[in-house]
């Protein structure tokens, strides 16, 4: 079953980045009558929401039965530049952080990210979607004191639309495939990020 959800996920996943990507992106309301190119920068303030890694390691002191949090919730905030020119796209280069809070029957735990971001964009600087990828790190804390640092390989995508010059609102979809430690297993974390982009 377990296997099952995680190929579904990916499907649905590996769908909403095609969709992205080849669908142009329409701005809401305003719109530049000669727009330029994605960019020249962007910081984004997102809502967020994702799987947290688990293992019996971070909980030592779980008793039998007792559930721990399988998702959590928090914000996403990030920043980006747009400098290399590809044809009809332009190349990015920037960096989002992530922190959620899961919470269950009294046991907690928290998930942060940082993902370094190459990513390639398309559309214009009224709105624009973009595909992603780069290396960072992952930290998972369960009970107090006990925690773990590890690679994440983060990768995904998203769109941004402009209501005006300098505001506009975007979504992010990514993938974190977390490396193996002494505390974590390996796997994979899908977060969804909303929020409001400022450039």
């Amino acid at each position: 079953m377990e296997g099952e959800t995680i190929v579904r996920n990916r499907f649905r996943l590996t769908l909403a980045l095609v969709l992205t990507t080849l669908f142009p992106v329409v701005p809401m309301v305003a719109q530049s009558i000669n727009p330029g190119p994605p960019g020249p920068f962007v910081f984004d303030i997102r809502a967020a929401t994702s799987g947290i890694p688990s293992s019996d390691a971070l909980f030592p002191d779980l008793a039998v039965g007792e559930l721990v949090p399988a998702r959590g919730f928090g914000g996403n905030i990030g920043g980006h530049v747009y400098v290399i020119p590809i044809g009809p796209t332009r190349v990015g280069l920037g960096a989002d952080v992530m922190l959620v809070r899961g919470s269950s029957a009294g046991v907690s735990s928290t998930f942060m990210s940082v993902d370094p971001q190459l990513s390639l964009n398309f559309g214009t600087s009224d709105g624009w979607s973009y595909v992603s990828a780069g290396v960072g790190t992952a930290r998972v804390k369960g009970n107090p004191g006990v925690s773990d640092t590890v690679r994440a390989i983060n990768w995904g995508g998203g769109a941004r639309w402009f209501l005006g010059p300098h505001f506009g609102v975007g979504f992010d979809v990514r993938v974190h495939n977390l490396a193996a430690s002494q505390v974590l297993p390996s796997g994979t974390a899908v977060a969804v990020a909303v929020g409001i982009s400022m450039k």
